[in-house]
């Protein structure tokens, strides 16, 4: 009888100044019910013990492999290095900080099928490890009728619960320096929808004052600086090279149109196909529909 051989999963995980918690990220990555794995670390240059850790964690086990970079790359550039360092047939992006559900890597691959990208939901916990009582997604979150303009505004898909097929490489690489490199990919596995989604929480994402994903809580100064995560975003996606000449001209005048007041374009596209740039929001018809399109 022929067995057939399982398919090699890199795991990139990415590390800066992450010593609290990089122990119990990787003793569940570790601990995973698939077991053909490697483990990438690219640190982006620590001046903690983050990379003490991981270096004697990988004395026991060798499908541990850790690289220094000699400055620091930054968020995008740093993953971009982890992923090009991967031998496996699929990708999973790991942060320094979560903690993965046991059966994650085997639930992802058996539902990817033959997309380039699969992701999942995940549930928040605080500094302590204690479940904040929120998913990051709804529960009633959906891909099923989305298409690319759903990514443009705000990003669901994020890098924590993603695992991709390595081919997918050559329509993500270069990743831009600026902005989030889970919302590009998203984009782009979503723009040639070739994107599944698990329902499932797969992950326990650690939030703290120290996490990318930390926001302040400070009304106006979260309002702006999602407006200014946004306009790089849209300036990012009108770049990539696989977009058709008509969706790139959309994109564009998008980008262009974003940061003048009451762009009559704009706020006219987004009353007219509200539903698709904004897929997850409570509907909207009428005066509120219009109201909106003018606030963004």
């Amino acid at each position: 009888m022929i067995v057939k051989k399982q398919p090699l999963i890199s795991v990139a995980l990415c590390t800066y100044n992450g010593e609290l918690y990089i122990e119990e990220q990787l003793t569940s990555i570790l601990n995973q019910t698939y077991t053909n794995i490697e483990i990438i670390v690219v640190d982006d240059g620590s001046t903690d013990n983050t990379v003490g850790i991981i270096e004697q964690i990988g004395k026991k086990y060798p499908q541990i492999k850790v690289y220094k970079n000699e400055f620091n790359l930054g968020y995008n550039k740093n993953f971009e290095t982890a992923f090009k360092a991967c031998n496996g047939d699929y990708i999973a992006i790991s942060d320094q900080d979560d903690i993965w559900i046991t059966e994650k890597l085997e639930i992802l691959l058996n539902q990817i099928s033959n997309n380039w990208l699969v992701f999942s939901n995940s549930q928040l916990i605080n500094e302590k490890g204690e479940l904040l009582g929120k998913q990051l997604l709804d529960k009633n979150f959906s891909i099923e009728t989305r298409d690319f303009r759903s990514c443009l505004f705000y990003n669901s898909v994020t890098g924590h619960t993603s695992m991709f097929s390595k081919n997918f490489l050559k329509y993500l690489i270069p990743i831009p320096e600026q902005g989030y490199y889970d919302w590009y990919m998203g984009f782009i596995a979503m723009y040639h929808t070739k994107i599944t989604y698990v329902s499932q929480c797969l992950t326990l994402h650690r939030i703290h004052q120290a996490s990318a994903t930390f926001k302040t809580q400070d009304k106006k100064t979260k309002k702006a600086l999602l407006r200014t995560e946004t306009a790089t975003n849209l300036t990012n996606l009108q770049t990539y090279s696989g977009l058709l000449p008509a969706d790139r001209k959309l994109i564009s005048r998008i980008a262009n149109s974003y940061w003048k007041k009451n762009s009559l374009f704009l706020i006219k596209l987004i009353f007219d196909d509200y539903e698709k740039f904004f897929p997850d929001l409570k509907p909207r018809s009428g005066l509120s529909r219009l109201n909106f399109a003018i606030k963004v």
